[in-house]
């Protein structure tokens, strides 16, 4: 079982490897990296029959930190969960490196792509293997890190770095929650141990406490409420939840390979998968389930209204991606956690596949120096209108069909029954109307390589697919069918030991099963979709401008993503860097410097004084008298000389005595005065030169936002779980 310890070691040590080899390897870094990641999927499929066959599979490492009853054991944790989402981060990163080896060819940072993709790798890897909620929460931050490094891979653009300083800001303030809660669940616990704290969740379910005392409210919530809350906290930065999701879109900066390792098998994965793998603990806390599905629901709703109104076709895929996040939030809001999983790894090896496809045919189109596109001018054919209706159509025969059929009776309350079915045929409604526009204004244009005016010029145009298709398709469709139920038959049997107990009964029909009725309702709400998608694209000239003023509006709000980014800016990030600088006025150059100069002033008037009092009255008056006894012994010598007769002696030492009185004298007078004028100058000079290292510096606006924010937000969180 030891060998299973190479899953996440491979990728460490083809980052290290890469990060200290020097220039040597440059273009072929990822002969390092490929083999690596490979080696980590050959693994996780072992893992995945040992775990089939043999039922979960524990390893410990090592002893990290003990303190008192602080105890942190580096252990991994292999179960149906882990293994599961294992096979989708290996997989989808295997394939991101392959593509890159030849996506990224004359990138000047070739070699640095590969290492911080290969960290990447390594700490999902570690996420999911983790058996520690505090390693877990260690190697969600290194995540974090590993994004801002490579969204912001082409530095050179602007663009780039400050889509890579949002992620970085936006996913930091949503941590510190998750961090409140890995400290409110030691708190509670006693231990960090995720398998000890899931089985012991039921004997807490009754304990609350009362997290406003501080402000004499007398509100209790549930301990298991609370924590369930701050965990999720760190689940909406990660996985792009509204309000959290303005980081998402601009994730496009990056190069295609990361947007596809992001959005499919890392980063926004994360926030399910925590939820789910807290399952039991999730499902003790129904209050913070209620927020956890009335956010899934909000996110799946918005991302679809934005993705209708997007030109941009990677724009469209973010924010399809924040909408199919948001439905799986939802899921484990209302307690289908096997759901939610089956969702997540069944979109993130779709989503992975459509934004590497969509980049390479951007790359290919873009590499035709004189190619540009041109709207066809002729009618739509019935093939582009039937299979935009087949496309629409397929997520609601899904959604609604057996694998999903009893999240929708996931309560009993007839009201929240109503509110789930209106969730979900609004996002059938939406999804099948932006699957229209998508698919038309991609093949209902033409490529032009060469000039227009050219007759030597070449048209080309991409067609969805013709009558001919049509039997294979048939054949197709048939056989992706057979194997869903398959999978499905098997796979929630698979997964349940890994789960709490669920608060909704899933699995027992087939997956296309459950076909009755309730079918037929979002079934028309994908055909009414298309039909008015239809009719817009009909009217397109015309439409926009007859169109009642609501809808004008409405179309103008969600072009402009509700404004999130707008309202951040006003209210929040430029408050901040005004009350930042604010601060560094008022601190920094009014409190420190003031203080620095202050120091530096006493300093030289202590010096001053020192050489006023010490030198000139300490040393200058014990000079001065041996220098007025030499001169009275001089004289009083000569004058004994004249009186006695003995001049040539006494006059001799006479005049010694007088030499030395004038050398004194001229060490007073001058050399005291230089000495002390120098000493000045260098007390001076010395002061000038702390006086310039304590020069006020301006602050990055972007390190102000997240350090006033963070220490606000710990603040506040420091005083609700008191």
């Amino acid at each position: 079982m030891s060998i299973f310890i190479l899953i996440p070691l491979a990728p460490l040590l083809a980052f290290l490897i890469l990060a200290f080899s020097g220039r040597s390897l440059g273009e072929a870094s990822h002969r390092i990296a490929i083999p690596a990641v490979g080696l980590s999927l050959a693994l996780s499929l072992a893992a995945f029959a040992g775990v089939a066959g043999g039922g979960s599979i524990s390893i410990s490492l090592y002893r990290l930190l003990e303190s008192g009853g602080l105890i942190i054991d580096l252990n991994l944790y292999v179960d149906q969960l882990t293994v599961l989402v294992l096979l989708l981060v290996t997989g989808v990163s295997f394939v991101v490196h392959v593509y890159s080896s030849r996506y990224m060819i004359g990138d000047p940072r070739y070699k640095r792509f590969f290492a911080v993709t290969s960290l990447f790798t390594f700490a999902m890897i570690m996420l999911v293997m983790s058996n520690n909620l505090l390693i877990t929460y260690m190697f969600w931050e290194v995540m974090g890190i590993c994004s801002y490094l490579l969204i912001s891979h082409w530095a050179e653009r602007e663009t780039a770095c400050k889509a890579a300083t949002k992620a970085f800001l936006v996913n930091s303030v949503a941590d510190v929650g998750l961090g409140f809660g890995v400290i409110l669940t030691f708190a509670v616990y006693g231990t960090l141990d995720i398998q000890q704290i899931v089985s012991r969740a039921a004997d807490f379910s009754g304990q609350t406490m009362t997290p406003l005392s501080w402000i004499g409210s007398d509100l209790t919530v549930g301990v298991n409420t609370l924590i369930t809350l701050f965990l999720f906290m760190g689940a909406l930065g990660k996985s792009a939840q509204v309000p959290f999701h303005v980081w998402l879109p601009f994730a496009m900066e990056a190069p295609t390979p990361v947007s596809a390792l992001i959005h499919a098998a890392t980063m926004v994965n994360a926030g399910p998968f925590l939820l789910v793998r807290l399952s039991p603990l999730v499902v003790l806390a129904p209050s913070a389930m209620a927020v956890i599905a009335v956010v899934g629901a909000t996110t799946a709703l918005f991302g679809a209204l934005v993705a209708l109104t997007q030109s941009d076709i990677k724009k469209l895929l973010a924010y399809s991606t924040i909408s199919q996040i948001g439905f799986m939030i939802f899921m484990c809001g209302v307690g289908a956690f096997v759901v939610a999983i089956f969702h997540l790894l069944a979109h993130g090896f779709l989503k992975g596949f459509l934004f590497l496809s969509t980049g390479n045919a951007l790359r290919s189109a873009g590499s035709h120096g004189h190619a540009h596109i041109e709207p066809v001018r002729r009618p739509l054919g019935r093939s582009l209108l039937f299979g935009a209706l087949l496309l629409g159509c397929l997520p609601p025969f899904i959604l609604f069909s057996g694998a999903y059929e009893g999240m929708w009776t996931a309560h009993d309350l007839p009201s929240s029954q109503w509110t789930f079915w209106v969730i979900g045929l609004a996002t059938v409604f939406l999804t099948a109307m932006y699957v229209f526009r998508g698919v038309v204004s991609l093949f209902q244009q033409s490529l032009i390589v060469g000039d227009a005016g050219n007759p030597d010029s070449i048209r080309v145009q991409p067609r969805f697919f013709s009558s001919a298709h049509l039997p294979g398709l048939a054949v197709a469709g048939a056989a992706v069918a057979g194997i869903l139920i398959a999978v499905w038959s098997w796979f929630v049997p698979f997964l349940a030991p890994a789960l709490g107990r669920p608060s909704v009964s899933v699995g027992e029909v087939g997956l296309f099963g459950g076909f009755s009725f309730w079918l037929a309702l979002p079934l028309l709400a994908a055909v009414g979709g298309w039909g008015l998608a239809y009719s817009l694209h009909l009217n397109r000239r015309s439409g926009l401008t007859e169109a009642p003023g609501w809808m004008k509006t409405a179309y103008v709000l969600f072009l402009n993503k509700l404004y999130f980014d707008e309202v951040y800016d006003a209210y929040v990030v430029r408050p901040t860097i005004r009350f930042a600088g604010w601060l560094w006025r008022e601190i920094d150059v009014r409190g420190i410097d003031r203080l620095i100069r202050g120091i530096a002033s006493f300093s030289l008037r202590q010096a001053q004084w020192s050489s006023t009092t010490v030198e000139a009255h300490g040393v200058d008056r014990v000079v001065q008298g041996v220098a007025s006894s030499s001169l009275h012994l001089s004289v009083w010598l000569l004058r004994v000389g004249e009186a006695r007769g003995v001049d040539s002696v006494v006059q001799g030492i006479a005049t010694v005595s007088l030499r030395l009185s004038r050398w004194l004298w001229r060490s007073i007078d001058l050399r005291r005065t230089d000495r002390t004028v120098e000493r000045l100058g260098h007390l001076a000079h010395g002061t000038g030169r702390m006086l310039g290292k304590f020069e006020p510096r301006t602050l990055h606006h972007h390190l102000a936002v997240v350090i006033c924010w963070l220490v606000l937000a710990i603040g506040v969180m420091y005083w609700l779980a008191r």
